[in-house]
């Protein structure tokens, strides 16, 4: 429980930083993006300044062509660029017919830029090489994200040995509380059993009596708690050992159902089986005899007087359902989901009546999540109670 606990505490820890270091990545781009664009414009701003002063072109990374665009044929007036460019013509072609037949002004190709200016008999073409520049923006993109990845890194490190530190008291405490319940639990044991002893000396030697039958009765309640704190105990110290064998879990659960049969008759109500024949679950059998045992267990005690339980299972694809369902429910449909919860009420006066523990379905939850299994429940108070395994 603590160790999930942590890992749910180191998750969602890395993942807001997560998303914190991936807003800061996204603004740092975002910036980065909006300066190599005014650089680039400012650049080709400039080289249109000093053709205008100079009627040169001083940079050999550029060039500017005179056009004239018409709506039956594009004309190529002049190419201007330095003498030493390193500029290829197939390159200056590229770049002038590709600006010619866009319908922007502004545009780029490869590591090309351009931008067109329209004066009064022309248009000017003016373009440059900005692969220097756009490498040195990658390289800062990439060193950005390196040092980003390395700080976080480092941060998730630390989260996760704070984890140790934060969570160790916590671990303490509940290893203590462990521990206190099963010392508890098998110290009162003996006086128990003595207890128990003695009233059945009493009730050997004096006959029927209404005083020793409630010793009795509250013994075999209080041997029902202790023997229920020590399951819990002992599942919540260690994970139980799973077996993993083929059987037919649909012959596991008529069985079980049918061992409960007479039970139920006995108080008036009604079992009934709804189960898909010879169904085979590879698995722990052990473990699904007992959350059966106990899900039964639950639904006879629950179920309203002369009302039924009803036992379902079938399999749907690969998935296994199993749902034990009993009318009458003590639980209010916002409270379904706490009924797995130790010691939890839905009508404390009748939960006493029925002799149950409160443990029951928290064991029954406990080896569900030992299995990896999903259980569920829903409730509809004093009419249903239904709850689902999913194997």
């Amino acid at each position: 429980m603590i160790k999930k606990a942590q890992t749910r505490f180191i998750i969602l820890t890395l993942s807001l930083l997560l998303v914190v270091f991936g807003i800061i990545f996204g603004a740092s781009y975002v910036l980065m993006r909006e300066v190599h664009e005014r650089g680039i414009e400012h650049t080709l701003n400039d080289i249109e300044s000093h053709y205008q002063t100079n009627d040169e072109i001083s940079s050999q990374h550029a060039f500017i062509a005179k056009v004239i665009f018409s709506s039956q044929e594009n004309v190529v007036l002049n190419i201007i660029k330095s003498d030493n460019t390193s500029l290829l013509d197939s390159n200056i072609d590229n770049v002038i017919n590709y600006a010619m037949k866009s319908s922007y002004k502004t545009g780029s190709i490869g590591n090309m830029y351009y931008k067109i200016v329209d004066k009064t008999n022309f248009s000017l073409i003016i373009a440059s090489d900005f692969g220097d520049v756009n490498y040195a923006f990658d390289s800062n993109i990439t060193n950005t994200l390196f040092m980003l990845s390395l700080i976080y890194l480092g941060l998730s490190i630390i989260v996760v040995l704070v984890s140790f530190s934060i969570f160790r008291p916590i671990k303490d405490v509940f290893n203590k509380q462990k521990q206190f319940i099963s010392n508890a639990s098998h110290e009162l044991k003996t006086p128990l059993a003595i207890i128990s002893a003695n009233a059945e000396v009493l009730k050997s030697q004096n006959g029927n009596n209404s005083f020793i039958d409630s010793i009795n009765s509250q013994s075999e309640r209080m041997e029902l708690l202790i023997s229920d704190l020590l399951t819990l105990a002992k599942m919540d110290e260690e994970k139980m050992p799973l077996s993993s064998v083929v059987f037919n879990i649909s012959e596991v659960i008529i069985n079980n159902s049918l061992a409960f049969d007479s039970i139920a008759f006995e108080k008036g109500k009604t079992l009934n089986l709804f189960v898909q024949p010879d169904v085979q679950y590879k698995g722990d059998i052990k473990s699904v005899n007992n959350i059966l045992n106990i899900l039964l267990d639950n639904a006879v005690k629950h179920a309203k007087s002369g009302g039924e339980i009803n036992v379902y299972f079938k399999k749907e694809n690969s998935k296994l359902s199993l749902t034990i369902y009993n009318t009458g429910s003590n639980v209010p449909e916002s409270d379904v989901n706490k009924i797995f919860e130790r010691f939890y009420r839905g009508d404390s006066s009748r939960s006493r009546e029925s002799g149950g523990s409160g443990l029951g379905l928290s064991i029954a939850k406990s080896i569900a999540d030992n299995n990896k299994w999903k259980i569920s429940a829903k409730s509809k108070l004093n009419e249903y109670m239904a709850i689902t395994i999913l194997f």
